[in-house]
């Protein structure tokens, strides 16, 4: 279809590389790549860090782990659809929108979240952020609680702090880990894009319009599949680049069994 001036009904006619020439010199091609990359930096900084900060919270609290553990797993459970219209009630422009109430008790003028450049990639991250964090703070939780406790102890009476026994010991034995979640994270935004698709299609403008979504309205709302098609070639092979270089890097990492 990319090499193809493609046609639902009809004949195809073939256009070599027209497509991909047509791609290369589009500016909003580009730009959706621009905005594209903002977004996987965003969600990678909210959505990648925040399980780990919430699985060292929930290692460390003495009491209640399980009830913890079990509160913030259950976003995972529930619809990504309800999850994405559950935050839009939230993000409500006027008055009656819950952050905006929240936003009223400490005296600051209500936000229109969704509507405001500014801020509409931001909204459209945090509920997959949200959901997806209890989850993957569960596998951290289990790793952390593999490593041996001799290291903790040694670096205790070393007087090491939190951050020291962070740094020297938390952080090299779960990097491996990290590296491994790194690579489906950053895959995965590269692709989703749910929460926008429900919350803004692309807007305010094209403020929100990644390239996964410029790929779909390509498609299927104007039905150039033909350059659709090419856009997401331009898409996969950047991110089967980016794979190989991961794992490269992942051929010099040593893994070892978690002990009982």
């Amino acid at each position: 279809m990319a090499f193809q001036e493609y046609h639902i009904v009809g004949e195809s006619s073939w256009s070599g590389l027209d497509n991909f020439i047509l791609v290369a010199t589009d500016s909003a091609f580009w730009k959706a790549w621009g905005r594209t990359l903002y977004y996987v930096g965003l969600t990678l900084l909210l959505g990648f860090l925040t399980p780990v900060l919430l699985a060292l919270m929930l290692a460390e609290i003495p009491k209640g782990k399980i009830f913890f553990r079990t509160l913030y797993f259950l976003p995972h459970l529930t619809s990504a659809l309800v999850i994405a219209l559950l935050w839009k009630l939230m993000y409500d422009p006027t008055e009656n929108g819950m952050l905006n109430q929240f936003l009223a008790l400490l005296g600051i003028a209500r936000k229109s979240w969704l509507q405001d450049p500014a801020w509409a990639m931001v909204c459209c991250i945090l509920p997959g952020a949200w959901a997806g964090a209890g989850m993957a703070s569960l596998i951290y939780v289990a790793a952390l609680q593999s490593l041996p406790s001799d290291y903790y102890e040694a670096a205790a009476i070393d007087g090491a702090g939190i951050l020291a026994r962070f740094r020297h010991i938390t952080l090299p034995q779960i990097f491996p880990l990290m590296i491994i979640n790194f690579v489906g994270a950053f895959i995965a935004a590269f692709q989703g894009m749910g929460s926008i698709f429900l919350l803004t299609f692309g807007g305010p403008g094209d403020a929100t319009n990644v390239l996964s979504l410029a790929i779909w309205k390509e498609a299927y709302n104007n039905l150039r599949f033909s350059t659709a098609t090419t856009m997401a070639w331009f898409l996969g092979i950047a991110l089967i680049a980016f794979t190989y270089f991961q794992i490269r890097i992942l051929r010099k990492v040593e893994f070892r069994r978690a002990e009982e």
